[in-house]
């Protein structure tokens, strides 16, 4: 077996174990069920703004030290991360207690980059594509498993809320485990590079071969890294589609993190007895994959504008029409949309970029972005205007409308200034 495939298979098995987390499709009932006495304002104004605001903060701080500390670090301190949310969801009962859970989480989120860009390191630049796409297909099938085995194990009466939780703490414990087993980064992108590859002027005078000093490295990484993201972003192509990424994955995670307060919401004045967050969190990964696939099919006929609007549309039906079916559609749309979108905007991003290990840089760049750009919708949306959930998703079908907006407009311009030079 080549060594590339092994290294694959190794990395996918963890993803794939990491995202067995059945609990997640019903988080929320299980937070504000018998087991904890926590209100629903206090989980949507208190708690779960708690781990958007942690995510942030510590990506920044993990996006600078997973390439020094050479990935596997990292990864395995995803694993133990997501250890530590489980097991104080397990057993601890106060508000207190999900707050910290909620910072874990936050690590545990910040954290994934290490495992998106850990293949980067260990495969040359011409497996890029391909082993891309098997990360991301290991991690939706560890999310497609885990929203058909909590439907399965809930409407069966074979588990309640709380007992998932004991599924995806094993998971946790089974892929930091298996992290384990990956092989070191001998040397990585920015950090400990392979002297023939260094082609940034050393700013301290040194033989081939000789090992730098720290004040070198540091200095010779950062020096790399701003030439990297100046030659992406100089670009106006990578600088559109960056900014679509970035948008595009605010506002899904936004959508995504608090939905099953609205279906709690429609539930309750529906009297709907039943809910299938699990089925729904399954399809909604399956068509996501196959919408990601897609994207690569229609990505010269389907623009963003028309996803971008569909997602608007499907978010303010799926939340102004008060049955929980409708809602459920409304965000398999939604999510199948975004998962086609992100798609679309890597491969436009990777296609302008002329050196193949930046990649990873701008990947980081555009989540860190899209990253704080969700933090601050979840600062004026929740805790500033202190919004009713239906108001907030209210609120994001209408940035999701403005989104397409602004994108149609781009174009627009560009081609308005396309035909000028054609004319001068």
């Amino acid at each position: 077996m080549q060594d590339w495939i092994k290294v694959t298979l190794i990395l996918c098995l963890f993803g794939t174990l990491r995202e067995i987390r059945p609990s997640e499709p019903f988080v929320s009932e299980f937070l504000l069920g018998e087991w904890r006495n926590i209100t629903e304002e206090q989980l949507n104004r208190d708690v779960y703004p708690v781990g958007t605001y942690s995510y942030l903060a510590q990506l920044v701080v993990i996006f600078l030290i997973t390439d020094f500390l050479r990935f596997k670090p990292v990864i395995i301190l995803s694993g133990l991360s997501g250890i530590a949310v489980y097991a104080i969801l397990l057993w601890t009962e106060s508000l207190e207690w999900l707050q910290v859970c909620q910072f874990f989480y936050g690590t545990y989120m910040a954290t994934e980059v290490a495992y998106f860009t850990y293949i980067y390191a260990k495969v040359d630049a011409a497996k890029y594509p391909r082993v891309t796409s098997y990360t991301r297909i290991a991690a939706l099938m560890g999310r497609f498993l885990s929203g058909v085995t909590a439907q399965l194990l809930t409407h069966l009466g074979l588990m309640d809320y709380r007992q998932l939780n004991y599924i995806t703490f094993t998971a946790q414990i089974l892929a930091t485990f298996w992290a384990l087993w990956l092989p070191p980064v001998q040397y990585g992108i920015y950090f400990h590079r392979r002297a023939s590859v260094i082609n940034t002027p050393s700013l301290d005078k040194h033989q081939p071969g000789e090992k730098r000093s720290f004040g070198v490295e540091v200095r010779e990484a950062y020096s790399l890294i701003v030439r990297h993201a100046r030659a992406a972003y100089t670009r106006p192509k990578v600088l559109a589609w960056s900014a679509l990424y970035a948008a595009a994955l605010a506002l899904f995670v936004q959508a995504q993190i608090y939905v099953q307060l609205l279906w709690r919401e429609i539930q309750t004045a529906s009297d709907a007895p039943i809910a299938y967050n699990g089925a729904v969190e399954a399809l909604q990964t399956l068509l996501g994959a196959l919408g990601a696939f897609l994207s690569s099919i229609f990505s010269r006929f389907f623009l963003p504008a028309p996803v971008a609007a569909i997602q608007g549309a499907a978010v303010f039906v799926g939340t102004y029409v008060t049955n929980i079916f409708v809602s459920y559609a409304g965000y398999i749309v939604m999510g199948t949309m975004f998962h086609y979108t992100i798609t679309l905007a890597s491969a436009k991003i990777a296609s302008q970029l002329s050196d193949d290990s930046c990649f990873g840089l701008i990947f980081g760049i555009n989540t860190l972005v899209g990253t704080g750009l969700q933090s601050i919708l979840t600062l004026v949306l929740i805790q500033s205007l202190m919004l009713p959930v239906a108001s907030q998703y209210y609120a994001l079908s209408g940035l999701f409308t403005f989104l397409a907006t602004i994108w149609i407009v781009g174009c627009i311009m560009h081609v308005y200034r396309q035909k000028q030079s054609i004319n001068i």
